[in-house]
């Protein structure tokens, strides 16, 4: 039997456990993306290098809320915490999805105001830790500062921060 589609419900944002940001209408996750290099010869090849690119991330908020700006001003301190809560549908059965995104907000667009539209207001986040957990498992958790990269409950760089820390 063929399973249905996979839905999002709206998902709740949060900063710094102040308190409730808004629904999002989209959240753009960090994309995990290695580096590359091209190899040269006969046969040229990309070859995928265990390090990973500088990671940014997007929420469009369905509110005109103060704590989007409450986060925006956080970044000359410790920085901000977002923490996104929703879920996903499938078969008439709900999966929790929970994402954790550490950082600097980088830009922060307010919505122009237009006559009978959605409110949209935009937040772009320079990430410095990412976690996702599906379904209480956890996926994903990276934290630049400290050297760490799970991805799938492997640890990518555990032999790297033996080395050097």
């Amino acid at each position: 039997m063929a399973k249905s589609r996979q839905i999002f419900r709206d998902m709740n944002i949060l900063v710094d456990g102040i308190g409730n940001v808004g629904v999002s209408k989209s959240c753009e996750l960090p994309k995990i993306e290695y580096l590359t290099i091209e190899r040269d010869g006969a046969m040229a090849m990309e070859e995928v290098i265990p390090l990973i690119k500088a990671m940014s991330a997007k929420i469009v908020l369905n509110e005109y809320n103060p704590l989007a700006f409450v986060a925006a001003s956080n970044l000359f301190g410790l920085g901000t915490l977002i923490i996104i809560k929703g879920s996903t549908v499938q078969d008439g059965k709900s999966i929790p999805v929970l994402a954790t995104l550490g950082g600097s907000v980088k830009v922060i667009e307010s919505p122009i105001p237009e006559r009978g539209k959605e409110v949209e207001m935009t937040l772009e986040i320079a990430v410095t830790s990412y976690a996702l957990v599906v379904n209480n498992i956890p996926q994903v958790a990276i934290d630049v500062k400290n050297m760490v990269c799970v991805i799938g409950g492997v640890d990518l760089y555990a032999e790297l921060r033996a080395h050097i820390l």
